[in-house]
């Protein structure tokens, strides 16, 4: 093959490879760069093509180590080593770069600031009153003078700067609270919503929250944190603050890398709620009290802010001097300190407690017979209250019955105490306690008698409230009325009609007033005599007494033998509105 049959770029190419020598190409300048090839190409036609190709290897560049982390303070100076003089001093004085960015160079004093300063022997670099951008990975060079490749690398350094965070602080309601008043009022029942927030502090610090109880209680719900640039906040809920939580201690901790002991804000809980009653007797509950002997009682309230007791006496002063501490001390309790007794404060009250004192005039015996009387005792309690009724036997078994007609006995509860709540009109009557006083069961002896009377304002009890008659069928419907003092006025509300009892027209019959379930109940009664589908709707029995006004009212739905429904138009009944229209008219007329 001649020369002059190839390209010129072949040429330059047989040039190159004849002044390249073997060791040129293992210099330090072609240490990093990748592997390279060279390919030769004739291109002159009808002459057999040569190819040529030659692969030459260079070495990678250094891999770096992993970094380690350095944690300085803020405003403290840095000192970072360069482990490139581990072992032998490096051929070309090493120099630092930040996070790929900032080259730090002793040789180019325009690189450093005053606050950096490298010793030329070990390479340490040295930064003064580190600052917050100072953070970040620091990694030691060394590099060609000539060319600036890099020839090692040493292990990075993760220069992480730390600044404490202040001392915390807690918000309610957008309202940063004083730090020097520790007290936190709130009202039980009520949603408490606390916020701890911590200021400053890099990285950010972390808030932890704990609640000190002396009784176990649901503990403080979920926290949310919220991290800003330049503070952290932390939520505390309690959905409903209990009496349980008063004096209990809320902590918020802000715990931070700087700190050797986590920094901390506490609150304590000022729960205010109403009063509670406890009454306590001696000689204890369930002994008989004797006239004669000394009684004491004593009430305990509960409540904050703090307040006194105050005892009361069928709704006026105690028979005796309170004391201090709540006291009522009988010396000798007479049958003249029975009665109602009621712990009060400010404005709340104890359900009433009845002191029942036993006296020898109280009981007779007739010895003939061997059966005893009393002359019993009568108490009176409010609609929808509670009565206490006390035995006063003592020794053997008591029972409490109820009193029904002919004399009969029906059992109501075991033990000398009978308690009665939110009572009704229908629960009025004579109630009988009796004692067995020997070992047969047959052998009991009367001991008391209580008349219960019930006052209040009227009520109306229907049978039932809703009713289906068959047309051309009778229907009658009652209801029971109870009041005390008694009804004075009682009416039938219909759509055409108004009856009072014992009026009656060509279809319906208001009959004559029969007694009830008890003393203060009676029972009014309605008769439709041949129903028919215009009579299905509203019916109304309406009371006045001095207490106020009561109705109670029926729904008739009408049906065929077929069992086709007649639906009531209640257009052409008497409406709820109409019967307190009606019930303003009946207050003013005058029988």
């Amino acid at each position: 093959m001649r020369p002059e049959h190839h390209s010129p770029q072949l040429m330059m190419l047989l040039l190159l490879s004849l002044t390249c020598s073997a060791d040129s190409l293992n210099s330090h300048t072609f240490r990093h760069r990748q592997h390279a090839s060279v390919t030769i190409t004739a291109d002159t036609e009808n002459t057999p093509t040569t190819t040529t190709e030659e692969t030459i290897t260079f070495s990678a560049a250094p891999t770096a180590p992993p970094p380690v982390d350095m944690i300085v303070r803020l405003h403290q100076e840095a000192r970072l080593l360069c482990d490139l003089y581990k072992d032998t001093r490096p051929k070309y004085t090493p120099t630092w770069r930040h996070s790929d960015q900032t080259v730090v160079d002793v040789n180019t004093a325009h690189a450093l600031a005053h606050r950096y300063t490298q010793d030329p022997l070990s390479g340490e670099l040295r930064i003064a009153n580190v600052r917050l951008e100072d953070g970040g990975l620091w990694r030691c060079e060394e590099r060609e003078l000539e060319t600036g490749l890099i020839i090692a690398h040493s292990s990075g350094i993760n220069l992480i700067v730390t600044e404490p965070p202040k001392a915390p602080y807690f918000e309610v309601d957008g309202r940063r609270l004083d730090p020097g008043n520790v007290f936190l009022p709130v009202t039980e029942g009520a949603a408490l919503s606390v916020w701890c927030v911590a200021e400053g502090g890099h990285p950010p610090p972390k808030l932890f929250w704990r609640l000190y109880m002396s009784n176990p209680t649901p503990q403080l719900n979920t926290t949310n944190t919220k991290v800003a640039h330049q503070y952290v906040r932390s939520e505390a809920r309690i959905t409903r603050v209990l009496r349980a939580h008063h004096n209990s201690t809320i902590t918020c901790l802000v715990h931070h890398v700087t700190l050797p002991d986590p920094l901390n804000a506490t609150l304590l809980l000022d729960v205010q709620y109403t009063p509670s009653f406890v009454i306590t007797r001696e000689p204890g509950f369930g002994f008989p009290l004797v006239e004669g002997i000394p009684v004491s009682l004593k009430c305990d309230v509960d409540s904050n802010p703090p307040s006194n007791p105050v005892w009361v006496k069928d709704d006026g002063p105690p028979p005796v001097t309170q004391s201090v501490d709540g006291f009522l001390n009988f010396s000798a309790i007479s049958r003249e300190h029975s009665g109602w007794y009621k712990c009060t404060s400010r404005e709340f009250s104890s359900i009433g407690y009845f002191l029942s004192v036993r006296y020898e005039e109280e009981v007779t015996v007739d010895t003939g017979t061997g059966e005893a009387s009393s002359t019993g005792r009568q108490i009176e309690v409010a609609l929808g209250g509670a009565v206490q009724l006390q035995c006063p036997a003592t020794g053997g078994v008591s029972c409490w019955s109820r009193v029904g007609t002919g004399g009969t006995l029906e059992p109501v509860g075991v033990g000398p105490e009978l308690s009665l709540e939110r009572v009704l009109y229908q629960e009025a009557g004579t109630y009988r306690c009796t004692r067995r006083v020997s070992p047969r069961l047959e052998e009991w002896r009367s001991m008391v008698n209580v008349d219960l009377s019930v006052t209040g304002a009227p009520a109306v009890y229907p049978s039932n409230k809703t009713l289906t008659a068959i047309a051309g069928q009778e229907l009658t419907f009652k209801v029971e009325f109870c009041a005390n003092p008694p009804v004075d006025r009682g009416i039938w509300l219909t759509d055409r009609v108004l009856l009072r009892p014992g009026d009656s027209t060509a279809t319906l019959i208001a009959h004559h007033i029969t007694a009830g379930s008890s003393p203060h109940c009676h029972q009014a009664a309605l008769t439709v005599r041949a129903v028919r589908p215009t009579d299905a709707g509203e019916y109304v029995f309406l009371v006045r007494s001095p207490k106020g006004l009561a109705e109670g009212s029926v729904m008739i739905n009408v049906t065929t033998a077929s069992g086709f429904s007649v639906v009531p138009d209640r257009g052409q009944h008497v409406t709820p509105i109409t019967v307190f229209y009606i019930a303003t008219i009946l207050c003013f007329l005058v029988t």
